[in-house]
């Protein structure tokens, strides 16, 4: 390990005495560790890494250098041959990974000893990730969720520390109440964080279904979405669709392995099947030539 700078060198010369913060407090050193010695954090709450992003910036670094150091905690361990000496990674995952893909032998790394409780590592990558909006919906609201089941916070604590109203960490973990292949859309961003929410509304765990299966053919907003929420609860009552374009939704969803929309007008009407990719397209085109 090679010590690389002191962050705050020097700065006796441009602040007063009386006005300076007592160095111990002031001063992280930054140091050059071997990539291999470092270990992801097993607190990171972000679970989903886009690898094209990270290829990208395996390709800046390589031109670059990792302009801005991870941090880190040191783990020292007796064995039989000495003291081995590894570090914990507390943020900067996707700097690291991309430095791995980019050959980097070392990174530079600040070195933090005060953060080795799980609760301090997991609050950390959290506030990073949440700056830095790399979290999806998702992985956010995991990430609440052990802060309160795991480390006894509640809502209002939670939101002190990632600097965001009550409101919103409570919302958040709610979409943890939504059906497993629901939160992986969000997870994924075949619908969004509104569309969530909107579903969250319908008690009626059939009703929520079919909704969620006309937001996956792009056929309806949150707003809509919402508003038949509000009817349904109030007991007014909604337009609905046919039960043979329902059933025949259904069908062709299952046939094209692709969500469905079928809107019909007096006599007329269009058929909309929502495709992520062109794999996905040559998938429901091969279906319908086929």
């Amino acid at each position: 390990m090679k010590k690389f700078f002191g962050l705050g060198k020097g700065l006796g010369s441009l602040i007063p005495a009386s006005r300076m913060v007592k160095p111990e407090s002031l001063k992280e050193n930054v140091f050059y560790v071997e990539v291999n010695k470092i270990k992801p954090n097993a607190e990171q709450p972000r679970r989903d890494f886009d690898e094209k992003g990270i290829e990208e910036l395996a390709k800046s670094i390589k031109k670059y250098g990792v302009l801005q150091p991870l941090l880190v905690s040191k783990v020292e361990t007796e064995t039989l041959r000495g003291l081995d000496v590894s570090y914990n990674l507390i943020a900067g995952e996707r700097r690291w990974r991309a430095s791995k893909i980019a050959g980097l032998p070392h990174v530079p790394v600040i070195i933090r000893d005060d953060f080795e409780e799980k609760k301090t590592r997991l609050e950390v990558a959290l506030v990073e990730n949440l700056q830095r909006k790399d979290l999806n919906p998702v992985e956010e609201a995991e990430a609440y969720e052990r802060l309160a089941k795991d480390f006894g916070l509640t809502q209002k604590e939670i939101a002190e520390k990632v600097s965001k109203s009550r409101e919103v960490v409570a919302n958040a973990i709610r979409l943890l109440n939504l059906p497993q292949d629901m939160r992986q859309a969000v997870r994924t961003e075949k619908i969004s964080r509104a569309h969530a929410r909107a579903l969250l509304a319908f008690a009626d765990e059939k009703k929520q279904r079919e909704m969620y299966n006309q937001i996956l053919a792009g056929g309806i907003s949150s707003r809509e979405v919402e508003g038949i929420a509000s009817a349904v609860k109030s007991s007014k009552p909604v337009a609905k669709k046919e039960n043979k374009f329902i059933e025949l939704e259904k069908n062709l969803g299952e046939t094209l392995a692709a969500p469905v929309l079928i809107k019909a007008a007096s006599g007329s009407g269009r058929i909309i099947i929502k495709f992520a990719n062109l794999e996905e397209l040559n998938k429901i085109a091969k279906s319908i030539i086929d």
